[in-house]
């Protein structure tokens, strides 16, 4: 029937033709999804662009870099090849960091920087006392650093950005790229005629890595001029020929634009999916300018500081000890003190003040200050003994003191009580070993606190002593003595005239008081309250 006919016909298997075909749609359907095959067409479509490209770099079959890529960057290499020995320390230069943001002042602020220079400072010491110089000096800064607004920061910022930009540039290794062309080309060479050949591109795809990284910042509207102006305060000279500049980041800019480079190195790796990384720099160097330049400042003055406290110790020592060398102290020595700090172990803090009391106590004290308190205290007769006994304990505190001293300065010898408690205390190595360390920084902490103490018990006392002085002085010169009923008898007593006597002990012992307050003050909190009060103290009797 003829329907029966039809049923068969629709049930015959397919033809060899229809069975291919639906192969191909499953594979062309499957192969959409095949890494393996997208990379061949990815590569295949690289290939196809590489031809086409203007830049004739890259020859497809063989996989070549081509003489012309090699010529790109000798061109390049002229350029900027003589610049790389007088740049090669520019990056790390604080110089020239300091030229990019110095040539954005403005007159006002030149002015302000040049009066914050070390020699200016030094002038202007002559004239202010170290305190109002250093408030001076910070209401300088900040009208310096208030000067930097918004926009100029990040213009400057800006202007470092570019040139270590063109310095990363500069320090590509162009020459070890082209001696892979030519290997008899001959070094910082800019004359000759390279015989450049074709090389199989793989061994040149790290160095255009490299390279790719530096271009997304070459381009010809970047403010160059400011660059080179820069770099010409820097080194004296024209660093490169800015019109061949010009030409090369052009050339630049349009190599980059057209990702010649980028499809070289994908086909050389067979590696479609690579992208370059770029690298730009972004620097901020005014605020490190400013702190520098705070530093800087800090120092200059802390320089001068300096200066005028070893002239005034050297001053107030001669006026106290005359100009022979003052050697008093045996152990508790600054150079005891150097020998625990290179161990790391504390140093003796108030050594110096110590050397100079125990040579007061010893030279001074026991001699020049007993006689006159003697003729004052023994042989006068006092209107109210109020005041005598006042200089009388004050003195013997001082005798008891410089008993003390000596005792303190020998028990740190080889066979003392703390000498032998330090080296105890040292153990194996001090240097390696941090709990040996530890002790002995506790042994030298208690130490100086004994030291300390005894010039901090010292200074109150001379204090007390010079007021009295002061006291008496001014009763001696009133035509009727309130405080001393016999000022002509003890003048009998005295080797040389009394009134001359009790003013040269007055005054060594203010000065003493100076020369200590000069080693203290500032190294113990609660100590420099205390001696800042004693040399108060001091002052107002001089007054």
């Amino acid at each position: 029937m003829p329907g029966d006919k039809g049923d068969a016909s629709r049930s015959e298997p397919l033809s060899d033709l229809d069975d291919n075909f639906i192969k191909r749609v499953i594979s062309s359907i499957l192969g959409r999804n095949d890494p393996e095959r997208r990379r061949k067409r990815a590569l295949k479509q690289i290939a196809k662009q590489l031809r086409s490209s203007k830049h004739k770099f890259y020859r497809v079959r063989g996989e070549l870099a081509q003489p012309a890529l090699a010529r790109f960057f000798f061109d390049i290499y002229k350029v900027v090849g003589p610049a790389q020995q007088m740049l090669q320390n520019a990056k790390s230069s604080t110089a020239l960091r300091a030229i990019v943001v110095e040539r954005r002042l403005s007159d006002e602020q030149r002015a302000q920087r040049d009066a914050l220079s070390e020699e200016a400072i030094s002038e202007a010491a002559q004239q202010y006392e170290p305190k109002e110089l250093a408030n001076r000096l910070r209401k300088l800064l900040g009208n310096f650093a208030s000067g930097f607004d918004a926009a100029t920061v990040r213009e400057i910022n800006g202007t470092y950005s570019l040139l270590t930009a063109f310095l990363d540039f500069v320090s590509f290794d162009y020459y070890f790229l082209l001696r892979k062309f030519d290997s008899s080309l001959p070094e910082a060479k800019y004359n000759v005629q390279p015989r450049f050949e074709a090389i199989q591109a793989k061994y040149v795809t790290d160095d255009l890595k490299d390279f790719i990284e530096l271009l997304p910042v070459m381009k010809r509207s970047a403010d160059w001029s400011r660059v080179f102006d820069a770099l010409q305060e820097y080194r004296g000279i024209e660093i490169v020929n800015r019109n061949a500049w010009q030409k090369v980041v052009g050339r630049l800019e349009d190599v980059y634009r057209s990702g010649v480079l980028t499809l070289m190195i994908r086909h050389a790796e067979q590696n479609p999916d690579y992208m370059p990384e770029a690298k730009i720099p972004s620097e901020k160097i005014v605020e490190p300018y400013l702190n520098t330049l705070k530093a800087q400042t800090e120092k200059a003055l802390q320089k001068i500081i300096e200066e005028r406290r070893t002239k005034r110790v050297t001053q107030l020592s001669e006026k106290v000890f005359g100009d022979s060398a003052v050697a008093r102290a045996k152990h508790y020595t600054e150079k005891a003190g150097e020998q625990l700090q290179r161990w790391g172990a504390g140093t003796y803090r108030y050594a110096a003040a110590f050397n100079y009391l125990k040579a007061f106590l010893l030279d001074y004290v026991k001699r020049d200050i007993r006689e006159l308190q003697d003729l004052l205290v023994i042989r006068g007769r006092w209107a109210d003994n109020i005041l005598s006994q006042q200089l009388s304990d004050a003195f013997h505190q001082v005798m008891d003191i410089s008993s003390r001293a000596v005792a303190f300065d020998d028990s740190l010898g080889e066979e003392g009580e703390l000498g032998m408690k330090l080296r105890r205390a040292m153990g194996r190595s001090v240097e390696r070993d941090q709990k040996s360390k530890k002790l002995v920084q506790e042994v030298v902490d208690d130490i100086n606190d004994r030291a300390y103490a005894m010039i901090s018990e010292a200074s109150q006392n001379l204090v007390s002593i010079g007021k009295a002085l002061k006291n008496v002085l001014e009763d001696h010169e009133r035509s009727r003595p309130e405080l001393l009923l016999n000022w002509r008898e003890i003048e009998q007593y005295s080797e040389q005239p009394i009134q001359e006597r009790m003013v040269d002990v007055y005054k060594r012992v203010y000065f003493f008081i100076q020369l200590i307050q000069l080693h203290v003050k500032g190294r113990k909190g609660e100590g420099g309250k205390q001696e800042e009060g004693a040399e108060s103290q001091a002052g107002s009797q001089e007054e």
